[in-house]
């Protein structure tokens, strides 16, 4: 078992990590107090009452870091003598054993702890956190193996169906890594509802008492532990072979067993080593009780579902647009007179769609998709049947690669497992959907500006409406929301759809 980073009877700002530097020997259950002094009376309090309480903040209030590091340096040649990792030592000394939080195999033996156990006891809240936590990270883990699990199924199902709803002419070929690793970081890239959360910025502390998503739990963990991300991503027995999407169902059996073998070995690695186990914890996430198998089961499958379609549609040369500023179906209500009809203005539907376009209410954007191939494809009712159909979700395929790009700082984030660093410290945002996002130029009235950052496409404000030859005649994509649409000044035709005499505009 490692060192500790330091001993803290007195409040101190948590460390990042372990160091080892030597330190004085204090028992922290005789009588070193362990409160942060910045915290409220009230949060002490709270945080104090085990038995009504479990909240992610208090690993801060009650400076469980400097109680942990303390334990360790007493309790370390005990158990380095009993041949111990962390885990099984903690609760060896704490709760007299009993339990196996360190491993699993078809089921869990690792109980959650009986808070009447750390009652009375002096700094009993500190060590029952630590407890908690212990229990926490392996039901989390356990969680995660069944969910695996249940996710092969589901997906399997939905495989076949995403290829015939987007109706794509040459399936892409994925590697077998590539599924493994949106497997194995799906989870920790989903919130419980399925939203995809925004990914917080390293050492960003949680605020109060309110519950928080999980989804970062895993990434945070292995941006600290290269070892972890080693053992999630080892591919044992699978060949390096690129499938077709139509034939990842029956192959997707082998890969989830040998992510549930690396699950297995990760749960290993981080109960017996207390610097990955510090990694895990030191925010307090775990401190408070996670979501049940089902929700993280589809959040799972959601996931995959996902990341194979953003996939698919990329490989047929798909892009995401979007309109910033600009609710689409108030746009069509203002009384202006526009160039086309947008299929807008009566509402929204359940999902958040208005014709081409999803709306996100809350930074008041409007998203589409448009095909490079062929701009005037329209994709409402392949979306609305993957959404109907629960594949997938609006905020997962369009919300989830808006954020990758912007914590890439790009119109494109990357997918899962395409950057895993190998270096202790390196944050890697890799998101399950990662499409290219560009914005629509809303101010040029001309065939020179289709978006503000990024290229033009090839047949971008081009002929064919099927309009007389004399006519000004414009084909723009789909989802294309700008002056084309919008400008009184335009004068001729404008069309985002193909009908009978248009030709083919591209």
């Amino acid at each position: 078992m490692q060192a500790p980073a330091r001993s803290s009877s007195t409040p101190t700002k948590s460390p990042t990590g372990p160091h080892n530097i030597s330190l004085p020997v204090v028992n922290p259950d005789s009588s070193a107090t362990y409160l942060d002094p910045k915290a409220t009376q009230d949060q002490h309090e709270r945080c104090l009452d085990i038995a009504a309480h479990q909240y992610q903040v208090c690993w801060q209030v009650l400076n469980i870091t400097g109680y942990i590091n303390d334990w360790i340096s007493f309790n370390q040649p005990k158990c380095d003598s009993e041949d111990m990792g962390f885990a099984d030592c903690f609760l060896y000394i704490e709760v007299h054993g009993g339990a196996n939080c360190t491993s699993f195999t078809g089921r869990s033996q690792c109980p959650s702890p009986d808070t009447t156990n750390f009652l009375g006891r002096i700094n009993g809240a500190h060590s029952y956190y630590v407890a908690f936590n212990i229990w926490n990270i392996q039901n989390w883990f356990f969680t995660y193996y069944l969910a695996v699990a249940g996710a092969n199924g589901l997906a399997s199902d939905n495989i076949n169906m995403i290829v015939r709803t987007l109706d794509l002419p040459l399936p892409k070929e994925i590697s077998v890594m590539d599924i493994l690793a949106g497997l194995a970081w799906s989870f920790g890239l989903l919130s419980p509802s399925g939203y995809a959360e925004k990914i917080p910025k390293l050492g960003e502390k949680i605020v109060g008492f309110g519950a928080q998503a999980p989804g970062e739990y895993l990434l945070r963990a292995v941006q600290n532990s290269p070892t972890l991300t080693r053992n999630l991503m080892d591919k044992g027995d699978l060949s390096d072979a690129d499938l077709q999407i139509a034939e990842i169902g029956s192959n997707l059996a082998r890969i989830t067993a040998q992510l549930q073998t690396n699950i297995q070995n990760a749960i290993i690695l981080v109960m017996s080593n207390f610097t990955i186990f510090f990694d895990f914890v030191s925010d307090g996430y775990f401190s408070t009780q996670i979501n049940n198998i089902n929700t993280v089961s589809q959040n799972v499958t959601l996931a995959l579902n996902t990341y194979l379609v953003s996939q698919a549609l990329q490989d047929d040369n798909v892009i995401i647009t979007r309109a910033l500023n600009t609710d689409v179906n108030q746009l069509q209500l203002n009384g202006s007179a526009y160039q086309y009809d947008t299929g807008c203005g009566h509402g929204y539907d359940e999902w958040g769609m208005c014709g081409s376009w999803w709306y996100d209410s809350t930074n008041h954007i409007s998203y589409g998709l448009e095909s490079l191939k062929d701009m005037l494809n329209n994709y409402t009712d392949a979306l609305e049947s993957l959404f109907n159909q629960g594949i997938t979700t609006p905020e997962l395929l369009f919300m989830n690669s808006q954020f990758c790009a912007d914590a890439a700082g790009s119109t494109q984030g990357n997918a899962p497992g395409t950057s895993l660093s190998t270096d202790k410290g390196m944050w890697n945002t890799e998101c399950i959907s990662n499409m290219k996002i560009c914005t629509w130029d809303q101010v040029n009235l001309d065939t020179e500006h289709e978006f503000t950052d990024c290229q033009k496409e090839g047949a971008w404000a081009g002929a064919g409406c099927g309009a007389a030859p004399e006519i000004v005649q414009w084909t723009v994509p789909a989802s294309y929301i700008g002056p084309l649409l919008t400008s009184p000044g335009f004068q001729g035709v404008v069309c985002n759809k193909w009908e009978k005499g248009m030709g083919n505009p591209g």
